[in-house]
């Protein structure tokens, strides 16, 4: 399987989201190197991962509260 990245426009507004998102994606060993630009208006998290599908993680983004949109 192939390595992909991929890269979603999301509603993180603080610290605290993102420790949500660090909790939840320990559970997925699929996902091996994230980050959330805070800096950026549109709060871009870019996901380094194998075998998973973006609608797979944006589901698991909405259990969280955390809604994202991928990008192109």
């Amino acid at each position: 399987m192939e390595e992909q990245i991929l890269i979603f426009r999301t509603s993180v507004k603080n610290v605290r989201d993102i420790k949500h998102i660090s909790a939840l994606f320990t559970l997925c060993p699929q996902i091996y190197k994230w980050n959330v630009d805070l800096e950026n208006w549109e709060k871009i998290l870019r996901i380094e991962c194998q075998g998973i599908t973006s609608t797979e993680i944006l589901k698991a983004l909405r259990a969280i509260n955390i809604y994202a949109q991928e990008l192109e």
